[in-house]
């Protein structure tokens, strides 16, 4: 008895059941609600510790790197290389009956 392909969803058709797009999973939603009861905002924290001017530069340095992605967007790298082929047209011009040498002198002077 042969059994050919069966099982599961058919190709093409949309996922079912599951956790929405965007919920948190419980790990993260314990966190938070703990977070908030202290009334602990660690982006805001992060921002206080930036602006302090006692706080050494370094670590200044390393709290607004952290901050600075949920305010701006990280841009994608560009690639030097591109797909296009690079041409490279060589030219040559050589004497017909020359040798290809450096310079000739003249044996009959």
């Amino acid at each position: 008895m042969t059994i050919t392909g069966t099982c599961g969803r058919p190709l093409g058709s949309r996922k079912t059941g599951g956790r929405k797009k965007g919920t948190p999973n419980r790990a993260t939603l314990t966190l938070k609600e703990k977070l908030d009861a202290l009334g602990c905002d660690p982006l805001i924290e992060l921002a206080r510790m930036a602006m302090n001017d006692k706080t050494p530069a370094e670590l200044r340095l390393r709290c607004f790197s952290e901050i600075a992605p949920y305010v701006y967007p990280k841009r994608k790298p560009i690639d030097a290389s591109s797909d296009e082929p690079h041409v490279i047209n060589v030219k040559t011009e050589l004497d017909p009956g020359s040798s290809g040498g450096g310079d000739q002198h003249n044996s009959s002077a």
